[in-house]
Order: structure tokens, then sequence, then C-alpha cells
């Protein structure tokens, strides 16, 4: 979001617009006339001339214009017949227009006047200082109520500014609330269970020893157990970690090749893929690298790949295949497995915290939570597209620079 303008001055106007003003006379040598003795050096003045009612009224549907110097006795359209298409007229009937005549100032014409829609009359031989002050005033007029105007958008343009930011500040807010009703849920139920484990293997332990004969047999799976709760317990602990620091981890982005990132995973989880037998195939050809955090890349293909292994199906040899490509403008990195599968009504929850669909694999269920957080912070978008029995693609949509 851009940050908000100074406030302007609206009333330092002094060339801040492009004024027109129409001079209308169906005598050519008048209208050079008029312009000399209106304008002024260094003034922001544009005079457009027309010599007929026709022309006039031609020039006013295309230009906007702060005032109209209209000449009453011309062939053709007079200046009353002028001014009545002017004020009904939309565009036109706004703009102040002010009669030019050489009629005597008689009651009757100046009233006719006034009915056709003019503001104020010039007699002829025109005064220079009373024209000039005239049109002065009219000018200013003009300018000031185009400040009014910048004004008047400038604080429609404020508040629109101010409400997507207090929209922003409520999402943000809700997103907290969320995370925080899914940590007093983590609390309650995933970390107190694995104490809850503890606590009652160590008093099955602490019978075992008070007893009169110490059984190794079976104090030996006793503390296999409670190693097994206290890891589950500091595996929790990490990943509630890892979330705090995917919201709070500062910009590292660089250019980074996809199979750089997708070798250092493989490294590190070759005994997961060896034990599952797994064939995995990548493809980076198409859009080899990504401006990206290289922590945050590896995050996302560690907890994709290992997933995909670790969900698979137990009736055929586990697949995956990486590929990275682009569409539509955006890089996006595929990763399809051929593994369990996922129902339609559970893909949405998969990407909650702590949350898990099958029992019979260790874990968290944290990763995809992470991998979400971590892509929608860095201006992306992630998508599932699964099958029961089948499989499952995911795409991450990379934020583009």
């Amino acid at each position: 979001m851009t940050q908000t303008s100074e406030i302007p001055n609206i009333f330092d106007v002094q060339h801040a617009y492009n004024v027109r003003i129409l001079l209308v006379d169906d005598r050519p040598e008048n209208l050079i006339s008029l312009e000399s003795l209106l304008a002024t050096g260094g003034d922001n003045v544009e005079y457009l001339k027309a010599t007929s009612g026709e022309e006039a009224l031609k020039i006013a549907s295309k230009e906007e214009l702060a005032l109209i110097l209209l000449d009453v006795q011309m062939p053709g359209m007079n200046g009353y017949e002028v001014a009545n298409f002017l004020r009904n007229n939309s565009k036109t009937k706004e703009v102040p227009i002010i009669f030019v005549t050489a009629i005597d100032q008689d009651t009757s014409n100046m009233v006719e006047g006034f009915e056709a829609g003019a503001v104020d009359f010039l007699f002829k031989p025109l005064h220079p200082f009373i024209t000039r002050a005239k049109v002065k005033a009219f000018v200013q007029f003009y300018e000031q109520k185009k400040a009014l105007e910048k004004a008047a958008q400038f604080a429609m343009d404020i508040n629109k500014e101010l409400e997507e930011r207090v929209d922003d500040r409520t999402k943000a807010l809700q997103k907290i609330n969320a995370d925080l009703d899914n940590f007093v849920y983590t609390a309650s139920h995933d970390l107190k269970a694995p104490i809850s484990n503890i606590e009652g293997l160590i008093l099955m332990l602490q019978k075992q020893l008070r007893g009169p004969e110490i059984d190794l047999k079976q104090i030996g799976p006793i503390t296999a157990m409670i190693e097994q709760s206290i890891t589950r317990f500091k595996n929790t602990i990490k990943d509630l970690t890892e979330i705090a620091k995917v919201d709070q981890q500062s910009s590292d982005n660089d250019e980074i090749q996809f199979l750089e990132a997708f070798d250092d995973v493989k490294f590190s989880i070759v005994s997961l893929i060896r034990d599952a037998q797994a064939d995995i195939q990548e493809d980076f050809s198409e859009a080899p690298m990504v401006y990206y955090s290289r922590k945050n890349l590896r995050s996302i293909i560690y907890n994709l790949l290992s997933n995909a292994i670790r969900y698979r199906s137990p009736d055929r040899k586990p697949f995956v295949r990486l590929r990275s490509y682009v569409q539509d403008e955006h890089l996006v990195l595929s990763v399809q497995d051929n593994g369990l599968g996922i129902k339609k009504e559970n893909q949405i929850k998969i990407f909650g915290m702590f949350k898990r669909l099958h029992s019979h694999v260790e874990g968290t269920g944290m990763g995809m939570a992470i991998v979400k957080r971590i892509v929608e912070n860095n201006g992306g978008k992630i998508e599932v597209e699964s099958e029961p029995g089948v499989g499952s693609t995911f795409r991450i949509h990379f934020k583009t620079v």
C-alpha cells in the first residue's frame, strides 16, 4: 500500500490548472482585439475562438471551459440562442457566460440575457480594467473550484486507503485470533497428551523400581515409551517455534535453483526414500530458478516430498514427480504422487495447524500449515488436487518479481 501523500493547499492555485476561455464573435478582428486586451504575460489561460454560434457549441462540447465571452448580435444563432443551448446541455450548463454586446444597457435586454443564462454583461466599447477584472475573478473562481475538486478526490482516496488498512488489520487480527484458538487447542490437547503419557509412564517406572525385584525386561520398554513421548513433545514445541519464525522472519530472497534445493532435501531424507523404495523424478527445465528464500524453498520441498512418501499407498510402489513451469505469467512448482489421496471435504483441513488425517504416520500435523503460511506470506498461493486411492498433486504459485 502506498503512503498517504501530503495534504495539498487548496488555496495555492496560481498556475495550477490549464484554464480555457472561449471567445465568441462573428468578426475575427474583434476576437483578436479581445484576446490582446485579456492576455497578460505569464498567465496560464488559453483562449479558444469561435466565429459563429454553431462553432462555439462544437468547441464547448469538446473542451472543459472556465468561462465563455459571448457576443450577442451574430448572424445565424445569436448569443441568447447559443446560451440557451449551453444551459440545456449537462456538460456545459455550469460554464459561466458573460455577454459582450454593443446594445444599450437596456433593462429588458439584460433581463433577456440573464434568463438565457448569462452571469454578467460587458458593454462595448470595452473598458480594459473592468473587462480584465471581471475575467480574472471568474478565472480565480474556476481555479478554486478545481482545487476543491482535487481536495475532495484526495480526501476520498485517503478514506479508501484508510478503509483498506482497516480491512487488512481486521483480517490480520482475525488470523491472529484463529492462530490463538489453535494454540489453545494445542496446549490443551497436543501438548497435554505427551505430558500425561510421560507422567503415567514415570509412575509405572517408579512402581517397578520400588518393587522387591527390578525386572529390566519391563523397565526397558517403559523408558523407550518415555523417550518417544518426550520426542513427540519436543517436536510439537519445535513446530510451534517454526510457525512463529515463519511470521517473523526477515526477507533474504535470492535467485535459487530448484534442483539445488531439491538435491539438498533428497539428501536429508535419503533413508526415508530408500526404505520406501520410492521412485522420484524431477523436471525443472521449464523454470529452473525462483527468486525466494533458500530456507523457505527447502522447507516447502521438504514437507511436500516427505509427505508424498510417508502417505504412500500400501498397494503400489511410491512415485513422486516434481516439476516447475510457467503458467499465466506465474511460476509454479507441482509435486505429484500416487499415494493415499485426500477426500475433497478434507483437502482444506490439511492446511490447518495440528491437523492429521492418518494416525499410522508419525507427525505433529504442522507441516502443511507451515508450507501454506510461508507461501502466502510471500504473496503466493497453494492448491491441492487429490483423489482417494489415486494420489495428490500440490501446486505452489510463486509471486513473480
